[in-house]
């Protein structure tokens, strides 16, 4: 499916690296990784689930088949950019961890859950005063919020599940490695 397509070699675009490199202004680092991987996210889903309408326009309606509604092309194109931000093309199979762009995602897909989760994190990192721990908890925290706050929306439930599953897959493998 194009759009699972686009949202990969979108979400591989190693943002976050380009920005650290040609940083004119001496910001710090981490904070613009994590701001363009947050803007990220949030034009995956604000703006490709909103590519089969206008490719309708010109015919191309098909290549959104088989996906039928925004909520199930919002969740596929934040599903694909994880994957695509984890395994990127573009630098040789490594990237981030994606926990900003799936957090990014789902501030434009469920608001409210991603705004909670944002506030565990946040609580985590003040006591622990690590990241690492306080984005995973963050992840886990996830989809008990969507589930929460939007209890019929089972496809933002089942892609919060995919994303934090993913995000757990890479945090441990993070925290194995540099313990």
């Amino acid at each position: 499916m194009l759009l699972a397509v686009i949202a990969y070699l979108i979400g591989s675009l190693p943002l976050g690296f380009l920005l650290r490199r040609a940083n004119a202004l001496h910001l710090p680092a981490a904070a613009l990784s994590i701001g363009a991987d947050l803007f990220l996210g949030m034009a995956v889903a604000a703006l490709l689930p909103k590519l089969p309408l206008l490719m309708s326009r010109f015919g191309l309606g098909f290549l959104g088949y088989p996906l039928a509604n925004e909520a199930q092309l919002g969740a596929c194109a934040v599903i694909a950019a994880a994957l695509g931000h984890y395994f990127s093309v573009y630098i040789c199979g490594w990237g981030g961890l994606g926990t900003a762009l799936i957090m990014g995602g789902f501030l434009v897909l469920t608001p409210y859950a991603a705004l909670w989760a944002f506030a565990v994190t946040g609580f985590v990192l003040l006591v622990t005063r690590r990241m690492k721990y306080a984005s995973l908890t963050g992840a886990l925290a996830l989809p008990f919020l969507v589930r929460y706050f939007y209890p019929l929306d089972f496809i933002y439930l089942g892609a919060a599940l995919i994303c934090a599953i993913l995000l757990v897959f890479t945090h441990t493998s993070f925290l194995r490695d540099r313990a």
